[in-house]
């Protein structure tokens, strides 16, 4: 098959021309019901959404090429991660309504779906069992709009990991738990078909999945395929990833036969060479958070693949949030430790991180592997081990918030922070105010273009 790559120029040719060169459309009939699911799997409006969720501007484009072709049964899907703010509006509501794509929908007259509503089928998936949308099972053709970003669990998120919105809330969960994480992206695409993937490339983000730690830069580029694997291969290989490395496109080409040579690939549109990008994807959580506001003596390692996106983006919230409301400040020796990989032991050092005397257990995944850390206080020979549990699938941002502050500020500070950031997080549900950290100033540039979403 043939994957296109097309500048984008900010009309509807430039879409059009990438699922022409790729003959996206050859397998679609006007009477097919159509699918769209977007990567809109976070909160945005407190959040800058350049690269970390599809533009409303490509699904809009899409919409009216649908039209175009005659199709009259066109919907848009997707399955948020729960709320951090524990907002009563559905969260997927929410990231529709922030992105624009709540527009498209009165624009045209056509269906969002909400797929964490139900209903779902359940599916066997290497002996686990996981629910995924009848939605997306059901559709005669399926268009996967992904973004172009690295991922600090999986290297890339793509077309692949696009699809992995389609799964319950539950599921999402059991991907991280089992420990499986690639091989079950790779029989998720076994189980669901990608009829057409486009890659949103007006912008590209760095270190993934969100902007609290990504670093959008801007792209101007679609990448489509009828083929899922030649796509991503194609849109890692951009990104700086090496395709071989990326674990579940590795699998998925072993028990399929296929190939990583970039020259094999019929690859129509602009030259590829001349947009390869060396983006990184792995970083430390308590580097990437804490540093910029020279805040010091919390240790956050990076916690491998057990964490699921609810904790992850929670957390990250919690302490960009903390860190940015205690500037300078050094805490001794805490340590945070998340999903179930990340195992504290007193005494010992850590690579270079030194020895905790304050542990953090975030989570109940990471409360029920570390049970036996629980009790420590009982041994002599790490007495001074202090454990703190913060409990919750996800803890809530509140609960993440109020632990930090009870246990590393002193009392006053504690209760002038406490108070300040319950106006702050009051008038973030309201909607009144906005907040920004250092590292979201660079998307005041122009480059970053609102009217996007």
């Amino acid at each position: 098959m043939t994957v296109s790559l097309v500048k984008f120029d900010g009309s509807l040719d430039s879409p059009r021309r990438a699922i022409e060169l790729c003959q996206g459309f050859k397998k679609l009939g006007r009477n097919d019901r159509v699918l769209i699911k977007p990567n809109n799997c976070f909160r945005h409006r407190i959040m800058p959404p350049y690269g970390m969720v599809t533009t409303s501007k490509t699904i809009d484009r899409v919409v009216q090429l649908l039209l175009e072709h005659g199709c009259k049964d066109i919907s848009i899907g997707e399955g948020a991660i729960i709320n951090i703010f524990d907002e009563l509006e559905p969260y997927t509501k929410r990231g529709f309504k922030g992105t624009g794509i709540e527009k498209i929908e009165k624009k045209y007259g056509i269906k969002l779906i909400d797929f964490n509503q139900g209903p779902f089928h359940e599916l066997d998936l290497g002996g686990i069992k996981v629910e995924v949308s009848r939605a997306a099972l059901d559709s005669d053709f399926l268009i996967n709009v992904p973004v172009l970003k690295t991922h600090f669990q999986t290297k890339v998120s793509l077309g692949f990991k696009n699809l992995k919105g389609c799964l319950s809330k539950d599921s999402k969960k059991r991907f991280h738990i089992s420990k499986r994480l690639d091989t079950l992206i790779c029989l998720l695409n076994e189980a669901i078909n990608s009829d057409l993937v486009i890659i949103d490339g007006i912008y590209m983000l760095e270190k993934g999945p969100e902007t609290l730690v990504g670093v959008a830069h801007r792209k101007d580029l679609i990448i489509a395929s009828p083929d899922i694997f030649e796509c991503d291969v194609v849109g890692a290989t951009i990104l700086g990833i090496d395709p071989a490395q990326v674990d579940y496109l590795k699998e998925f080409a072993q028990r399929h036969g296929r190939s990583f040579d970039i020259t094999a690939i019929q690859i129509k549109g602009e030259d590829i060479d001349s947009l390869k990008e060396q983006l990184e994807w792995r970083f430390e959580p308590d580097e990437e958070l804490l540093t910029p506001a020279k805040v010091t003596g919390i240790s956050v390692p990076h916690p491998g693949q057990t964490l699921c996106s609810a904790c992850g983006a929670t957390l990250a919230f919690a302490l960009s949030v903390f860190g940015k409301d205690n500037p300078g400040m050094d805490f001794g020796g805490a340590a945070l430790y998340y999903g179930l990989g990340l195992k504290p032991e007193r005494g010992k050092e850590e690579g270079t991180r030194p020895s905790p005397t304050k542990v953090f257990l975030y989570g109940d995944c990471a409360i029920k592997s570390n049970k036996g850390l629980q009790n420590v206080n009982n041994e002599e020979d790490i007495q001074s081990l202090e454990v703190f549990l913060i409990e919750g699938c996800p803890p809530t941002l509140t609960k993440t918030l109020l632990a930090l502050m009870k246990t590393l500020l002193n009392k006053p500070r504690m209760f002038r922070m406490l108070l300040l950031r319950a106006i702050k997080l009051i008038g973030i549900r309201l909607g009144i105010y906005q907040e920004i950290f250092p590292r979201w100033e660079r998307y005041r540039s122009k480059e970053f273009d609102k009217t996007h979403f």
